[in-house]
């Protein structure tokens, strides 16, 4: 069935029961986990370019691609999982990649390079969990700068040492715990997590472990 066939029918069978099939499309991207190790990134990078090929060539080592820079795992993977995740037709499990991708609401693109997106149904009563992670672009004065402001703000003990999202101890893992904290406790205002452009609200939870991201209703 075409995605276009299928909207039709997502629609007419809301009508159906009285609107309770709340269906909506939203743009969607996959990223990877801000807690997800190296080794991790590299095996889903090289799964999902070498399923996609061309579409990886963005990230390839020179820097005249418009992705290669930052040269940084996790964006790499971020966006060969991307890439993947839009070429098998952007199917929730197609951004799993062993429990180490989420599905962003919000565009990972920046400047020159983009990551592309695309329409995606889901029922309402699924996007409601929601929750604020850094994006695998943001530069290290960013993270920090982002976890210096969402701690002022609410208690960010469980990214100390001894805490149970201290590990694994990168920038990029302790901002999204960071500013997912204030995101929540703010109400969840799509500009509560915006961090001067550095943060993706994603509809998977990114939590891992024993490290439990906060969830408010």
């Amino acid at each position: 069935m075409s995605q276009a066939i299928f909207s039709v029918f997502l629609l007419v069978l809301s009508f159906n029961l009285g609107g309770s099939l709340a269906a909506e499309v939203w743009q969607t991207w996959c990223v990877a986990k801000p807690s997800t190790s190296d080794s991790s990134l590299t095996d889903n990078m090289d799964f999902a370019c070498d399923h996609v090929q061309d579409e990886c060539n963005p990230i390839r080592k020179d820097t005249s691609n418009p992705c290669y820079n930052p040269d940084t795992l996790i964006h790499h993977g971020s966006f060969a999982m991307n890439a993947y995740y839009q070429k098998k037709g952007r199917h929730h499990w197609n951004c799993n990649f062993d429990n180490s991708g989420l599905i962003s609401i919000k565009n990972p693109s920046y400047g020159s390079c983009v990551y592309t997106g695309g329409d995606t149904f889901m029922n309402l009563t699924s996007a409601q969990g929601k929750w604020c992670v850094a994006t695998p672009s943001a530069n290290n004065q960013v993270l920090q700068d982002s976890i210096d402001y969402a701690c002022n703000h609410v208690d960010c003990s469980i990214i100390t040492i001894g805490g149970p999202c201290y590990d694994p101890s990168s920038l990029i893992s302790h901002a999204s715990v960071a500013m997912n904290l204030y995101y929540q406790a703010t109400g969840k205002l799509d500009s509560s997590c915006d961090f001067n452009g550095s943060g993706l609200i994603v509809i998977i939870d990114p939590s891992y472990g024993n490290c439990k991201f906060e969830f408010r209703q």
